[in-house]
């Protein structure tokens, strides 16, 4: 099926209407069409009147809880967290080296990987991070854009595991989640 400018213009329209955000390249299903028609990605979000999404780390969001976030998938997280009154530091450092968490809940690390299998060097930085945890037995829980668009996935991923009476331990957790967990 071809479709045309418009069509894509007005079906990136459609997904905010439904979504509250421009959608993601990767979860477009006319993204192909969208750079034929307008050259790249960017260019067909401008199209259809918004501000496509920012480049690396380059727009900083504000959780509202006042936190500071990298992007919007780490203020949808840090939202989360807050809503379901469950307490969250940012920016943790790893014991011994320069990488930080985007998260600690309850002793555990919180990770979202939203570049992994995009840039080498954020995969590099990604499995030094793995190996930091497993010299230090950290238990962390791994979160990838699939986990929240299109549709938000924490209730299951990250609510299993946070709102569980505490008298179940994290591997019993873990394993029923289904989470993607570097360690």
């Amino acid at each position: 099926m071809i479709i045309s400018g418009n069509e894509v213009k007005e079906k990136i329209k459609k997904f905010y209407k439904e979504h509250h955000r421009i959608p993601l390249k990767r979860e477009f299903l006319h993204y192909k069409a969208a750079r034929g028609r307008f050259g790249t990605w960017n260019k067909a979000v401008e199209a259809a009147g918004f501000d496509p999404n920012p480049v690396r780390f380059a727009k900083k969001c504000i959780a509202n809880d006042g936190h500071q976030c990298d992007s919007l998938a780490e203020k949808i997280i840090d939202d989360w967290l807050s809503t379901q009154k469950i307490p969250h530091e940012r920016n943790i450092p790893y014991p011994k080296s320069l990488y930080t968490a985007d998260f600690l809940v309850k002793g555990v690390f919180i990770e979202f990987f939203g570049l992994a299998g995009e840039l080498s060097t954020y995969d590099r930085a990604k499995k030094q991070k793995e190996k930091v945890a497993a010299q230090y037995k950290l238990k962390v829980i791994a979160l990838y854009p699939k986990d929240l668009f299109p549709r938000n996935k924490l209730n299951q991923i990250l609510g299993k595991y946070l709102l569980l009476p505490k008298q179940l331990s994290l591997g019993t957790i873990a394993a029923s989640t289904h989470a993607s967990k570097i360690s």
